[in-house]
């Protein structure tokens, strides 16, 4: 029984090989990706500002719709939506609404560009049957620096993309005021693959000293 549990354990861990090897091309690809979309709405912004026309000839951002001639519904997420008159809104609420999505969209580019980088570097390690390597340690830190820092990001873009629409369409505008407020959520997940990396770390070295026989640890000490 304790022999196929082994086996069964080996076979269960050895299956992150053939996925590192899908993985590392695959996420290799979306670092490019991820940086090529952040140029294409940094354009897009560009032509958005420069276009000029009636709002009827206007092409709708992805969460904004028309309903007739009677209203426009604009979705800010956290399950809310926001109703506007159809004669009360104009073209540049309407850019509004592209550049706050454009802005939301880039910073979560930004933070899965770096991920995606680090990821496909991990995986192609682990694939080159290098898993004790202790620049894989420090692939799983920077993730989480990453996500740390790209996730903070992200909720600061997306409290701006909120405070634009709502001040855009309620009537009363003055009365909204932008409140960015403390969001430890990714400090925490981030600080929590960071000790993961350490802990990937630790055991790479223990790998790395165990294999190593007490000859060629003398030589190298020795060096």
């Amino acid at each position: 029984m304790k022999k196929e549990k082994k086996k069964r354990s080996r076979q269960v861990y050895r299956s992150i090989v053939l996925l590192s090897k899908i993985g590392a091309p695959v996420f290799h690809a979306l670092y490019y990706v991820f940086i090529a979309l952040v140029v294409f709405f940094a354009i897009l912004a560009l032509i958005v500002f420069l276009v000029n026309t009636s709002v009827e000839k206007m092409l709708l951002p992805p969460l904004m719709t028309l309903h007739g001639d009677e209203y426009y519904s604009i979705f800010i997420g956290n399950g809310i939506r926001i109703d506007a008159a159809y004669e009360s809104v104009t073209l540049a609420d309407i850019k509004t609404v592209i550049y706050a999505e454009l802005i939301l969209v880039a910073a979560v580019c930004c933070m899965m560009a770096p991920v995606s980088l680090f990821l496909s570097r991990l995986m192609k390690n682990i694939a080159s049957g290098m898993p004790a390597n202790l620049q894989n340690a420090r692939y799983v830190l920077y993730i989480g620096l990453s996500v740390m820092c790209g996730y903070t990001f992200v909720r600061i873009a997306s409290r701006f993309y909120n405070y634009l629409l709502v001040r855009t369409f309620v009537a009363d505008s003055g009365a909204i005021h932008l409140s960015m407020g403390i969001d430890l959520g990714g400090v925490v997940i981030g600080l929590l693959i960071m000790l993961l990396g350490y802990v990937y770390g630790h055991a790479c070295e223990t790998m790395v000293a165990q294999s190593m026989t007490p000859e060629t640890h003398h030589d190298i000490q020795q060096r």
